[in-house]
């Protein structure tokens, strides 16, 4: 966890000083590089400073540092692009504020623009830097994986594949198997071992993939020892790719659409 807590807030401070630098960079190329008296650099840098923990907190809010946040998707971009949209909106009214006067529409779309695809690209990088950290051993969140059946099988390859911050470093299926290990994963036994596994393995992260009667059990040898418990929809004879979590008068369900449409998503 103490690696964690260092990569956040190493995270927090290597994007607010490159909003900064956005910032910046985007004024030098906008009055070339020379302080102009008709757009004070001291009040620019003042307005930049006064937004950046706006922004921060933006970005902090939309979950855009989660370990479970694909970096390079196009959902994670558009988090993003908002979080900058916000942050160009609290420099306009900084400004305002400091000087009383309007400045260069363009200078703050280059402005957005920069903070936008050097955040972006950063939030890549870093994303791939703090996995190969995360993941030294001892890795910093072990996960459990319950059953050995295809689903768990393709779960375990694409976690190992992808170097996801949570590491697969046992599994156990409660029928037994004939198999050692899944993409080098121990196969350790029965669930009998379930709690020996977790305290010898130091599990953080729990993912149940087969044996749907032995949720119950699961879920309280979870929540007694602070484990995170995840269930695989497959598990639940739910075969999409993606399903999301909503609420019907705020009792939480699990939605399966019924359409295609990708407008629907916005009206469910």
């Amino acid at each position: 966890m103490t690696r964690r807590l260092s990569l956040t807030i190493a995270w927090l401070l290597t994007d607010a000083l490159i909003f900064i630098g956005a910032y910046l960079l985007a004024y030098f190329l906008k009055v070339g590089w020379i302080f102009s008296s008709d757009l004070p650099f001291s009040t620019f840098l003042t307005a930049t400073l006064m937004t950046v923990s706006g922004w921060l907190i933006v970005m902090v809010t939309m979950r855009n540092l989660a370990l479970s946040r694909i970096q390079m998707s196009p959902r994670n971009f558009a988090y993003i692009a908002y979080a900058c949209i916000i942050g160009m909106a609290g420099f306009a009214l900084s400004f305002y504020f400091l000087k009383q006067t309007l400045f260069s529409r363009l200078l703050l779309l280059m402005a957005g623009s920069l903070s936008l695809i050097l955040v972006y690209f950063w939030h890549i990088l870093f994303d791939q830097i703090q996995r190969r950290i995360l993941r030294m051993n001892p890795p910093t969140y072990p996960m459990l994986v319950i059953g050995t059946n295809r689903e768990a099988e393709r779960l375990i390859e694409k976690l190992q594949k992808k170097r996801s911050p949570i590491m697969p470093v046992a599994i156990l299926d409660g029928k037994g198997t004939s198999k050692t290990d899944i993409e080098g994963v121990p196969v350790l036994g029965k669930l009998d071992k379930l709690e020996k596994t977790i305290d010898e393995k130091k599990i953080t992260h729990l993912v149940q993939c087969d044996q749907i009667e032995h949720s119950l059990n699961l879920l309280s040898v979870c929540r007694s020892k602070g484990i995170t418990y995840m269930l695989l929809p497959y598990t639940l004879g739910i075969i999409e790719d993606r399903v999301p979590a909503e609420a019907l008068e705020g009792k939480q369900v699990v939605a399966v659409p019924r359409g295609t449409s990708r407008l629907g998503w916005f009206f469910r």
